[in-house]
């Protein structure tokens, strides 16, 4: 017998762990896929705000934020001038 047992569970396992690694033609085609879903979105977005009324977030949030304040600022509890706390 060329091989014993033990042998053989050592070449199996090696085949194993060579077949678990990822090959370099798969990582580049991740990440193409990856390039091309983030180009699509970004060409998709272009193409909606050129055509269509797309509304600008950062003046809408920056139109709430100010509102959140006046109105923080008009139901805001006064402060005591005396030294109690309740």
């Amino acid at each position: 017998m060329l091989f014993s047992d033990s042998d053989s569970c050592k070449s199996d396992t090696a085949i194993r762990d060579i077949s678990l690694q990822p090959t370099t033609q798969a990582t580049v085609m991740g990440i193409i896929k990856s390039t091309f879903c983030f180009m699509a979105g970004t060409a998709f977005g272009v193409y909606l705000n050129q055509n269509y009324q797309i509304p600008n977030l950062k003046k809408l949030a920056d139109t709430a934020l100010l509102q959140a304040k006046q109105i923080e600022e008009k139901y805001r509890k006064s402060k005591k001038k005396g030294g109690d706390d309740d």
